[in-house]
């Protein structure tokens, strides 16, 4: 560099439109600061109580809990209805009975009005005196009887040829040939020989032997389930039967056949089943809580509904001792004589009816079955308090009354309880439990 050469001047002041910058930010800044006091100023007046008297209720949104206001309303962005809110926590409605999973409910007179609530209040009435239940139709074991063989052989005639006609005690059902029972009929025709050529030549020592000879071959027929008369009667002819009559052992329906013509059989085969009809048997289904209303001997009518008004009477013959886990109810067994007409029996296995049970007449509070909310678990219902608050209550369960319901425990007499609309009671319940839960869950 030479002498020359000076170096460059500095610029007299900063550059154009900085100062102009520096200036909107710092206005930005201000603006921004008032905005913070001015909302922490609200938020601290809403939660301290400033604006409002001392003590006053203060109401906020459980989905929205930055609403708040000093008087029942619904929120500004979703419409729910306001709750309670106090100390910074929403507070539930004291329950005599709680339940868990649920919370008190405010609603507003106008939401009450759009949902379609409607109320009824808790009664003493009289109970009616009898419990109903459904009942189906079953043979009677005492009247079941299977007709089988003491013998191999193959069947040679069918006389019953369908299933479900009715036949007479001692009917043949069917013949079979069988060589066993052929040979020993015939062994019986044997000594029966020897012991009428004995008697015509005079009494001699040998006689008793042969007589013994005689018994045990017809005891051998016996033991092969030939009977007495059917005996006698080869006995009489003096010829073996080919073919051996298969009879009813009672009178009744078939409603089993397993025979076919020229089917080989074993001894222990079913060849058919009758069904004696003349009693039946009913199982109906009792609720767990009616258990301790039913006894042994206790009368009933018993109504088809195939046949509506024509009552079968007859009385509970057995309770069952289990009761079953998923419905939560116990089988009853009920005996009923059946009546016959030109198409046949009237109670026919497998029919539904409707079993009424007679009880003693006695009183209880009761409530429209649509109140009772069932989980399977618990019951509960929805009471109606002033100032729109609806508070879950559990209740005990008794006597089921067509449309009505006995309650057992849970509610007083002259309480009003929610019938209409309780779903939706239900769900913002249980919407509010779980935001309470949310709320009193310390911090971590």
């Amino acid at each position: 560099m030479t002498s020359n050469d000076h170096p460059p001047e500095a610029p007299a002041g900063p550059p154009r439109g900085v100062r102009t910058a520096a200036i909107v930010r710092w206005v930005l800044v201000a603006l921004t600061a008032v905005v913070a006091v001015g909302t922490i100023v609200h938020f601290a007046g809403a939660h301290l109580g400033g604006g409002t008297k001392p003590g006053a209720m203060l109401y906020t949104c459980p989905m929205h809990p930055a609403i708040v206001q000093d008087h029942p309303g619904e929120c500004p962005i979703c419409g729910m209805t306001l709750v309670p809110k106090l100390d910074g926590k929403v507070q539930a409605a004291p329950s005599s009975h709680p339940v868990p999973g649920l919370a008190g409910v405010d609603l507003t007179p106008e939401r009450v009005q759009l949902i379609g609530m409607k109320t009824a209040v808790v009664k003493r009435e009289a109970l009616g005196g009898e419990l109903r239940a459904t009942g189906t139709i079953e043979a009677s074991e005492r009247g079941l009887a299977q007709v089988t063989t003491r013998f191999a052989g193959w069947i040679q005639t069918l006389k019953v040829a369908a299933t479900g006609e009715r036949v007479r005690r001692g009917q043949v059902l069917a013949t079979i040939y069988s060589p066993d029972v052929l040979r020993a009929e015939q062994e019986l025709l044997v000594t029966r020989g020897w012991t009428s050529g004995a008697s015509a030549g005079g009494a001699h020592e040998h006689d008793a032997p042969v007589a013994s000879l005689e018994d045990s071959a017809r005891r051998r027929l016996e033991l092969l389930g030939i009977s007495p008369q059917e005996i006698d009667e080869i006995v009489k002819s003096g010829k073996a039967a080919e073919a051996i009559a298969i009879r009813s052992p009672v009178e009744g329906f078939v409603v089993a056949k397993n025979a076919v013509v020229g089917v080989a059989v074993q001894p222990g085969t079913v060849l058919f089943q009758v069904a004696d009809l003349s009693t039946v048997w009913v199982t109906a289904d009792i609720y767990e809580q009616d258990v301790a209303r039913v006894h042994i001997g206790q009368r009933a009518r018993f109504e088809l509904g195939a046949f509506p008004g024509d009552m079968h009477v007859g009385k509970v013959q057995f309770v069952y001792p289990t009761l079953d886990p998923l419905s939560r109810t116990l089988k009853v067994r009920l005996e009923f004589r059946n009546r016959f007409d030109r198409t046949g029996p009237r109670l026919r296995p497998g029919m539904f009816g409707t079993v009424h049970l007679d009880l003693p007449a006695t009183t209880g509070l009761v409530v429209p079955a649509e109140a009772v909310v069932d989980t399977g678990e618990t019951h509960y219902l929805f009471v109606s308090k002033d100032g729109g608050h609806f508070e879950p209550r559990q209740v005990g369960i008794g006597a089921r009354l067509k449309d009505r319901v006995e309650i057992a425990s849970g509610v007083a007499e002259g309480e009003t309880v929610v019938t209409t609309g309780n779903f939706l009671v239900d769900s913002e319940s249980r919407l509010r439990a779980a935001i309470e839960g949310q709320t009193s869950s310390p911090v971590r």
